[in-house]
Formats: structure tokens, sequence, C-alpha cells
């Protein structure tokens, strides 16, 4: 008898510790031991808002212009009640019809292009750069658009409601127009989130949901399965489009990003981790994960900053951004509001660039920019864009451009590498 309780304790005991540890982590990651009351904003020295960059989810950096493009919705109430990426589709009759916009990180203006031989509404999400190697400054823009389905009626449940695809643009460097090449749809995007660019004819998306709205979308957010995959996507010589899952491990496969050395970053958004893949060779490209590291909240697009000024004083900055959600408990419902008001409050966590091997696999994530909402509203993606220190007496500073997908405007802070970045 001895015995048999003393096992019964154990087996407990075990399953009480295996089912503490994930549940405390939920709590953590749902944000709900961060009360919005007590919230501890943390910014760099000054903030600069961006203006006219309304709803703009995703963002990167292209190196060789120095110039930061997004994908912005523009329209504030329209976001609020149509974009499927968040899981709401209430008024697939109301889609938004955004545009590409430009920022200049020097002069923090911001100007959008004019969208030539594109018709239609543009629902965007993520957003993918890739320029020639012969031709830098030749760009191409590979962006998410979540279109309403034409086929959907409110009678016919077997139709999806959205018909979400990928948009190709090409833009030069200075002018004001993306030309649109072409639409890509394929039967594997279903539920696209993030797109990273190859090529002009190649490219890595991720659907970040099996169930695009109800209950067992809030069952994939919480359960964590592994539910959702990224693809890789090819068009032939004639314009085919080929699709192959390259990775489907783990759930929520959301935000895409380089980092050093042909790395590539996949974020498990609702899990709170980023992975450290490669790709293998051969038409599938399947992915290949090295390690993965956790952050103490949500991760969404993730991006690499490498340190271009690291010759002056010798001194390496590069590393890892990870933004996301501060309280994505009250994602679902703030997200509704119209006005744009309801507080979702905003994390972006770094991680040095020696977190990118794998003996670096328990580097643990440092704080870098918290707000509650009031200066910059569900952070989705952050760029960090440096300051040349011959022309700043010579400080090692930069701006932290973040940006949200219903946050009426981006916003950069300029931070000192040494007390931020070390």
């Amino acid at each position: 008898m001895a015995l048999s309780l003393y096992l019964t304790a154990a087996v407990i005991g075990i399953l009480s510790m295996l089912i503490y540890s994930p549940l405390k982590r939920e709590i953590v990651l749902l944000g709900l031991t961060r009360p919005l009351s007590s919230w501890q904003n943390v910014h760099g020295i000054e903030n600069r808002v961006i203006q006219d960059t309304v709803a703009c989810e995703d963002l990167h950096y292209h190196e060789t212009s120095g110039m930061l493009y997004s994908a912005c919705g523009g329209d504030m109430a329209k976001a609020a009640g149509w974009f499927p990426g968040s899981g709401t589709l209430d008024h697939p009759e109301n889609p938004g019809y955004g545009t590409l916009v430009v920022i200049d990180p020097k002069t923090m203006e911001s100007r959008k292009l004019t969208l030539t031989g594109f018709e239609g509404p543009f629902v965007a999400h993520g957003v993918s750069l890739y320029s020639p190697p012969s031709d830098l400054k030749t760009v191409y823009v590979f962006v998410i658009n979540h279109l309403p389905n034409p086929l959907w009626t409110a009678t016919s449940s077997a139709e999806p409601k959205a018909a979400s695809r990928v948009e190709l643009f090409v833009h030069s460097v200075g002018s004001d127009t993306a030309k649109h090449l072409r639409s890509i749809s394929h039967p594997l995007i279903r539920t696209p989130n993030d797109v990273l660019a190859l090529s002009e004819r190649e490219f890595f998306i991720t659907n970040d949901h099996h169930y695009r709205e109800g209950f067992m979308r809030l069952v994939e957010d919480v359960g964590h399965f592994p539910w959702t995959e990224t693809v890789h996507v090819r068009l032939d010589s004639d314009d085919n489009v080929t699709a192959t899952v390259s990775l489907a491990t783990f759930g929520t496969n959301n935000g895409l990003g380089w980092g050093p050395n042909q790395q590539i970053l996949v974020s498990d958004a609702t899990g709170g981790n980023i992975y450290f893949a490669e790709a293998q060779g051969g038409d599938s490209k399947t992915l290949s994960v090295s390690h993965s590291i956790g952050a103490d909240g949500i991760v969404d697009n993730p991006s690499f900053f490498s340190d271009p000024y690291k010759e002056f004083d010798g001194k390496d900055y590069s590393g890892y951004l990870l933004p996301g959600l501060g309280r994505p408990i009250e994602f679902p419902q703030n997200y509704r509001d119209p006005t744009g008001k309801a507080p979702l409050p905003s994390l972006v966590w770094f991680l040095p660039a020696s977190a990118g091997k794998k003996e670096g696999r328990k580097t643990q994530p440092k704080l870098l920019f918290s707000d509650d909402g009031s200066s910059l509203r569900g952070a989705t993606a952050s760029v960090i864009v440096a300051i040349d220190p011959a022309t700043n007496g010579g400080k090692r500073e930069g701006w932290l451009f973040v940006t949200g997908v219903v946050a009426p405007h981006m916003l950069a802070t300029k931070i000192d590498f040494a007390s931020t970045l070390s």
C-alpha cells in the first residue's frame, strides 16, 4: 500500500510539473503577467512618428537604397473589419485599398507609391524585397493580399471567405511608382502571413493557421498544434505555379526573415519562438531547423540587424529583432476597434548574433522596446537603421523603427547601442 501511494504521488507530481510548465508559459505569452495598469514603457532617447503610415504590418530595409519599404492598409476602420490574417472576416464587402510605402530613415518622411497595372482591393500583409545582384536599383516587391472570395456567400459555407494570394510588383529606386507584374495563387497558399523572396520567380510563404476563423482557430493559438506550414513557391518559364511544403513541424508558422549567411528565420507567433533554419538543395527547398529560442511574448516578423559600422570601434552590435504583441489575450477584441484607440501593447526583443548559432541556443532575449499602446499600437515588425558615427559625434546609435498591423502610424525611437544591444 505504501509503495502504491508513493508511486501515485510521484505520478501526480510528474504530471503536475508537465502541465504546470506549459500552462505557466502560456500565461506569460498571453500577457496575463503584464497588466496594462502597471505597464512599464521602454523607449529610446527620443521618439519620432512617421506620418502617413497607417496599418503597415511588415517592414524591410533595402540596403542599397538606404530606404525602408512597407505595405500599408491606409484605413483603420476597414482593417478592423476585414483582415483575414488576424481572423477578422466580418466585412468582406468592405476591404481596404492600401498601397506600398517607402520611408526615408534620415528625413523620417514617407512616400506612397502609385501602383500601375493594378486594380482591386489591396489588403496587404507580409512583404519581401528582392534586387538582382546585377541590378540593385531594381526592387521586386512581393506582398500578401487578402482578397475577399467572390465565390463566397452567406449560404455557401463550403467556400472560404478569403481568396488570399501574393502580388508581385517591380519598382525602380527613387521612382514614385510600382508596376504590377502578376498575381500568384495556388491551393497551398491558404492562410498566408509572410513571404520571403529568393528571386523574382521564387519565394517562401507561411500559412499561419489551418482554420481561418471560429473556435478552432482559437484552439490552434493556445494549443500550438503543428497544423501550419511554410511553403516553397516557384514560377517556371511559362509562369506556371508550383508549390511544396518546406516546413510543418510546429504551430503558427508566421513571420519570415533573413539572418546572416543565407540563414532563414521563421517565427512561431503564438508559441513565442524564433526558429533558425537553412534551405536544403533541390527544387522543393525544404527547410532544416538547427534550433529555436523562446521569448516571453508573441514573436511576429523577425529581422536581423547587420551592424554596418562595426569596424568603427571594433564592436559588433548585430543581432535579431523579435517584435510582437504585449497582451495578445486582448487582441481579438481590441483589433476590431474601428477608431484604432483600444490599447494594444507592444514588445520588441533583441538577441545578439551569436544566438543564431546552435551553441547560442540558450541565449535569453533582451527587452529592447516596450509600449503600452499609447505611442505604438500592436507591434508586428521592427527594423534597426544605424546612424553613421562619423556624422554623429562618434556615438554608436541608430533608429529602431516599429510598426503594427492596426497602428495609426509607424514609430521610430533612437537607441544607444552600447546600453541596449550589448
